[in-house]
């Protein structure tokens, strides 16, 4: 019965009730007043609503240029990516994912009293379904119910790992003092962007300036988001329309994508201004009280924010929406892909966080670390479509069993996450020796940040700031 009303909850409000009732509920904990958790917990319910707005109106627009797309080439791609709600729907449809919510967050906080990380998790609660779609991936497949837990605990470890990796980088450049952005969907592909960040680096990349300042710089009132919007719109328009410009109606869908890019570049930084706003109030009173608690004593409290926070920054849009014609391209010309990628389009900036943090806001280093990534992404997300099409049609998602019925599959790019994927095939050998060393793997660069943790940030800041780079002064 309270496993059926839990899933009823999170089937009806989801992401827009479940983050704005966490936020409240931690500010509570803080000593925050009464007024002001309350208004922390509406500006990011009203910020959250606010980007699916945008994302969804952008999507509709983008569909049909990808679908007609695939018309004109003849290509047939199969699997069809129906987006991260799906993901959501079907991790929290098994009674695995509804057992998590609990038994994940107990170990989330746990993990944070005992010292083993410094970022507090519970505060992004809404995420851990991309944690929680492996974990029922390997239980319907292996029907075993302790595997399933063990794999999710670790996915969400390994997680944590690659999110203070890259705290101080990601909250410097966006500005979120003390603040970690945990989406196990985005740094799941940590790995490759911080290999890829020192190769470019070295290949002399970062000499170039193609940050949002310095293109405004050198191209006047065109470099400003909205007219920066207008050029992506015009090139995806044109590219995804190529069959049909010799039409006025080919003209028109290039008008409607452009004028929607401009529109999507202008409006969505001053909503995620408005959502991020929210979170001054948890920022202050946590610090308060966490230095006077003694579980703060001696370390700093990092607080699990949304990947939302970073979506409308400049060059995180810029770089998201010129990766869009790119992906489609290669989803059409990668051997052995069979994955059409179409909702994931408007949430590409999302995935563009951790390159264009780490580059500075790099637009071209960035754009060329996100169309490498996503190749590999594609490889993860092709991989898995069928089995994701078999467990949600066993979980009730009509979707999938329509798709099956058909001959097809569906797949959300959450699935694409390469390191939980890595880590799930592991586990799904049930060998232990493979498991096992898995879990040494992570042991050891555990053991290695933790003891060079400061090295490891300085060389992060220096790599991305260059000769801006001013070193942490020591608290005297």
């Amino acid at each position: 019965m309270f496993m059926s009303v839990l899933k009823s909850f999170f089937d009806t409000f989801g992401n827009f009730i479940m983050v704005p009732l966490m936020i409240f509920v931690i500010c509570k904990l803080f000593k925050a007043p009464t007024k002001k958790a309350f208004a922390s917990a509406v500006l990011i319910g009203v910020g959250l609503k606010g980007m699916a707005f945008i994302t969804s109106a952008f999507g509709a627009v983008l569909t049909p240029l990808v679908q007609q797309m695939v018309k004109s080439s003849g290509i047939n791609l199969p699997a069809l990516d129906i987006g991260w709600q799906a993901v959501a729907s079907v991790a929290y449809s098994t009674q695995i994912g509804i057992m998590f919510i609990g038994v994940g967050l107990v170990f989330q906080i746990l993990l944070w009293l005992i010292k083993w990380t410094d970022i507090f998790m519970p505060s992004d609660l809404w995420n851990n379904y991309s944690i929680i779609v492996w974990g029922s991936v390997l239980y319907q497949l292996q029907h075993n119910l302790t595997m399933a837990f063990a794999l999710m605990l670790f996915i969400n470890m390994v997680i944590l790992l690659l999110a203070e990796v890259l705290q101080k980088r990601w909250s410097t450049y966006y500005h979120y003092p003390s603040c970690a952005m945990t989406a196990p969907h985005h740094n799941g592909d940590a790995p490759m962007y911080l290999v890829l960040n020192i190769l470019f680096s070295k290949l002399g990349m970062d000499k170039i300036k193609a940050d949002p300042a310095s293109i405004r710089k050198k191209i006047g009132f065109i470099g400003e988001p909205m007219y920066l919007g207008i050029i992506v719109g015009l090139l995806l328009g044109i590219v995804g329309g190529f069959s049909t410009l010799n039409t006025m109606a080919g003209w028109g869908q290039v008008a409607n994508v452009t004028i929607t890019c401009s529109a999507v570049m202008a409006i969505f930084p001053k909503v995620a201004g408005l959502f991020a706003s929210g979170f001054t109030t948890l920022t202050d009173y946590s610090r308060k009280t966490m230095k006077n608690s003694r579980f703060g004593k001696d370390r700093e409290f990092i607080l699990a924010v949304n990947d939302a926070l970073g979506y409308g920054e400049p060059a995180t849009l810029t770089t998201g929406l010129l990766v869009i014609p790119v992906a489609v391209v290669l989803a059409f010309l990668l051997p052995g892909n069979i994955v059409l990628p179409l909702m994931v389009l408007p949430s590409l900036p999302y995935m563009m966080e951790i390159p264009v943090c780490l580059s500075n806001g790099n637009i071209v280093k960035s754009w060329l670390m996100g169309c490498i990534v996503f190749c590999a992404k594609t490889a993860m997300a092709s991989y898995w479509a069928v089995t994701f099409t078999q467990i949600a049609a066993a979980t009730g998602f009509d979707a999938a069993s329509t798709a099956l019925t058909a001959g097809t599959f569906v797949i959300g790019f959450i699935m694409s996450n390469c390191t939980a994927g890595l880590i799930t095939m592991a586990f799904l050998t049930m060998n232990p020796i493979i498991i096992g060393a898995a879990v040494a793997v992570y042991l050891v660069f555990y053991v290695l940040f933790k003891k060079n943790k400061t090295a490891v940030h300085a060389y992060l800041e220096k790599s991305a700031m260059g000769n801006a780079y001013v070193p942490d002064q020591p608290e005297v």
